[in-house]
């Protein structure tokens, strides 16, 4: 063919990754039969779809089928394969049943995930198949976790991911190579280039239509091949396969191919983003054909007859295929709860009796440091992802020391890639490798959300329980000294709002660690929210083994007037409440409920049958929130036990603000607490400020407990102003203890640099003080003589109080 009839986008260029020479004629048939297969299945999905057999979509593989039979000729059951919406192909050739893969298109029970997940959602964890998905390039990270989780596990498999060209404009293609690139994953990238992403032209949505020069771009080799070629495929994955299995890292593979059907059944073939002379050129290189004549002619490997035989083989596997969806029959409707969560739901060492022992009291970030610490000491299949946690020990030094005893391989430092290295964790942990994904602030979650909310969480019911994703993603939630509206967020009633996650918010160091531990031994992916402000908390922590199951309540305090139930740092507040209407003659009961979800609503239940009376306290905002969930459940749970309505008391529906007296403003305080108690115990309940009324002649709900008073107990704390406390002592400026960053509420006097009656410059370090995180050396804040210390060497300082005082010098 002439370089003018050459159909568009005709490869080759970007360089070749060529393996072995004419493999054996076994081979060469193998690979001629997976190709018949995924294209007479194809066919016949494609009529059983035109005739209404199957519901929901169907996007078709026809004229790709050499990229999909050459790639997964080299792999084993025990690699792992990701797709997309047009994987059919790649379930055949990765070996799952053709009749079960059929019987799933046709949405009955003997699909290969019953029926749940369907045409773009194809697992079957016998032979490696991690997954067809709905979300474009959303299967890309999972490829990477997993080639980083068979590393860890000793084991020289590999990952696969299969996307189109369209996903490489994609965040989540970007932040996958590069993550693989640099730790080394045994990942290959397989793109099949097939030219356009749904209807719309690779060439009209980049500059750089070689998608094989944007993955060198990040250091990993990348090569372009013909797609419609199976024998070039296959070469080119025999190289990138040896490279991934032996240690050296990833491999891109561009594989140039066309689809000579629709986007998805029902798109136009011709006459919306393309024409028919594009569409026939591309026929005359249909994969088959091509490969077809090569084996009779050039390679020798069969004549007519053997090719035939091999076409009636296909013939008959597929209208087996065909008639065993239509006559399986369909889900029985009484099973479509079944596979949301493990069941139990607890693993069995968070359901074990606690032995009695001793406590030590302990830190927020050392309790929980522990527990990561334990287990990962026990499950040497551990791994742990985040963005400066490894040597530099986390932000919030909540991971300090973990990577000098565990080492780069389990305490992987990341790119800033948020969504990346959670689809990595995915990938990792429902392959056989525990995973943590750290995300610092819960406002950064949204980098990934789809990943963890389409993902993992959904990924034990789509699978209909084969696979699952037991990743821990942890946060810091919450409010803190003015940490504004991008670091400051909590969002637990949203992540709860998803079936399949598990939503833990602790509010003592007992219960981070042990709800970190169980998370650690669970089945579920488990969304770990500690408050910010709690993490300069201290309190009894067991010794030993301590583990907190998942769904029961704690009682923080007994009582007999009225219930309130809280989460997180509002458990404090709603404690300081209680002990002050306890003067007032009001016993309140405070129930921690430590995990949102699964939520433990009876204990709820029982105690509103003892107090009558309910508050819900939570820093989340109102609108859908836990208290309306919680407040409805009791009305229908317990309506004949309340003797007044119940109350809801949140934080005020704006964006964290920065400045201290609008955030407190914001905020839930102790005060607030109180009055909203006392209005539950007159039979009033607290209305939220959260609608927006429009349409009507209504005004919005006022906020019955005024915002205005500022309370000390809030959980933004403003120190007093420097120099305060010396005021009497004349002309000079005190030397305080300087704010760290958002966690770091002490530090301990290590020494002092000068002495009471030396002389000092601006500027001249004079003490340095220890905190969780490092050694601070503090400056002199102006020149003069230092006439007090108030702090010794071994005191514990609380950030922003007085460690001395410079007195100007005269004159």
């Amino acid at each position: 063919m002439l370089d003018s009839e050459k159909p568009k986008g005709n490869p080759v260029e970007g360089g070749s990754a060529k393996g072995s020479n004419k493999p054996d004629d076994a081979v060469l048939l193998d690979l001629y039969e997976t190709m018949v297969l995924l294209r007479r299945f194809e066919t016949v999905a494609q009529t059983a779809c035109r005739k209404g057999e199957t519901p929901g979509f169907l996007h078709l593989y026809i004229g790709e089928e050499a990229t999909g039979a050459g790639i997964c000729a080299h792999l084993r059951p025990t690699d792992w394969v990701t797709s997309n919406h047009r994987g059919h192909g790649h379930a055949l050739a990765k070996g799952s049943q053709p009749r079960r893969v059929m019987a799933e298109l046709f949405g009955k029970s003997g699909g290969i995930c019953g029926g749940r997940g369907g045409t773009m959602h194809l697992y079957d964890k016998s032979v490696g198949l991690f997954g067809t998905n709905g979300i474009v390039a959303a299967g890309i990270g999972h490829a990477v976790g997993i080639g980083l989780g068979a590393r860890l596990r000793g084991t020289d498999d590999i990952g696969v991911a299969f996307f189109g060209d369209g996903a490489s404009n994609h965040g989540a293609f970007h932040e996958a190579v590069n993550l693989a690139a640099v730790l080394k994953s045994a990942t290959v990238f397989v793109c099949e280039n097939n030219l356009y992403a749904t209807a719309t032209p690779l060439s009209d949505v980049t500059l750089n239509p070689e998608i094989a020069e944007k993955a060198k771009a990040y250091g990993l080799p990348a090569f372009a091949v013909d797609g419609n070629d199976v024998f070039a495929v296959y070469q080119a994955m025999e190289a990138a396969t040896k490279r991934a299995r032996s240690g050296q890292g990833p491999t891109l593979l561009e594989c140039k191919t066309y689809r000579v059907v629709g986007h998805h059944e029902g798109d136009p073939v011709v006459g919306t983003y393309r024409d028919q002379q594009e569409i026939d050129a591309w026929l005359k290189r249909d994969p088959i054909d091509m490969f077809r004549r090569r084996l009779i002619a050039e390679f020798k490997a069969a004549d007519e007859a053997v090719l035939a035989e091999i076409d009636s083989k296909i013939e008959a596997i597929v209208a087996d295929a065909l008639d065993f969806a239509r006559t399986s029959p369909p889900p029985d409707p009484s099973t479509v709860t079944r596979n949301v969560f493990a069941e139990p739901i607890n693993p069995p060492k968070a359901l074990a009796a606690p032995a009695a022992g001793a406590t030590v009291v302990q830190g927020w970030l050392d309790a929980v440091r522990d527990g990561i610490a334990e287990e990962m000491r026990e499950n040497p299949h551990i791994i742990y992802f985040g963005e400066g946690t490894g040597e530099r020990g986390g932000s919030f030094a909540h991971t300090k020391n973990l990577w000098q005893e565990f080492g780069a391989e389990r305490m992987v430092d990341t790119p800033i890639s948020e969504q990346g290295f959670t689809a990595a964790a995915i990938g990792a942990s429902a392959t056989g490798v525990r995973s943590v994904s750290d995300l610092m602030f819960a406002d950064f979650v949204f980098e990934t959300a789809g990943q963890i909310f389409l993902q993992a969480a959904k990924l034990r019911y789509m699978s209909d329980g084969q696979m699952s994703a037991p990743a821990v993603i942890r946060v810091a939630g919450g409010a803190l000294r003015s940490a504004g509206p991008h670091h400051s967020g909590l969002y637990h009633p949203m992540f709860a709002h998803m079936p399949g996650l598990i939503v833990c918010v602790p509010s003592t160091p007992a219960d981070a660690k042990g709800l970190m531990k169980t998370a650690l031994q669970a089945s579920d992916p488990v969304m770990m929210i500690e408050p910010k402000a709690l993490f300069s908390s201290k309190g009894p922590v067991p010794e030993g083994e301590h583990y907190v199951p998942f769904g029961v309540a704690r009682i923080a305090r007994a009582g007999t007037d009225l219930t309130i139930v809280a989460v997180g740092t509002a458990v404090h507040l709603a404690t300081q409440a209680a002990e002050a209407l306890e003067q007032e003659g009001i016993s309140v009961e405070v129930i921690d409920l430590r995990t949102i979800m699964p939520l433990d609503i009876n204990s709820v239940v029982e105690s509103v049958t003892r107090t009558h009376r309910l508050l819900i306290v939570d820093e989340a905002w109102a609108m859908c929130g836990l208290g309306a969930e919680i407040a409805q459940s009791i009305n229908e749970l317990a309506f004949d036990e309340l003797d007044a309505p119940v109350g809801r008391l949140h934080s005020l529906p704006t964006s964290h603000p920065f400045a201290p007296g609008l955030e407190q403003a914001m905020l839930l305080s102790t005060e607030k607490v109180i009055e909203a108690a006392r209005q539950v115990t007159r039979g009033i309940a607290p209305v939220p400020m959260h609608w927006r009324v429009t349409g009507l002649a209504a005004s919005a709900a006022a906020d019955p407990v005024a915002p205005a008073k500022v309370s000390s107990q809030s959980a933004a704390p403003v120190a007093a102003a420097p120099g305060a406390q010396h005021a009497s002592r004349g002309d000079g400026e005190a030397v305080t203890m300087p704010f760290g960053d958002l966690t770091v509420s002490e530090g301990t006097v290590v020494r002092w640099l000068k002495q009471v009656g030396d002389s000092v410059s601006e500027g001249e370090v004079m003490v340095e003080i220890e905190t969780d995180k490092a050694v601070v050396e503090v400056d002199a804040p102006a020149s003069g003589v230092l006439s007090a210390i108030d702090q010794a060497a071994g005191s514990v300082v609380p950030m922003g109080a007085e460690l001395g005082f410079i007195s100007r010098a005269a004159g």
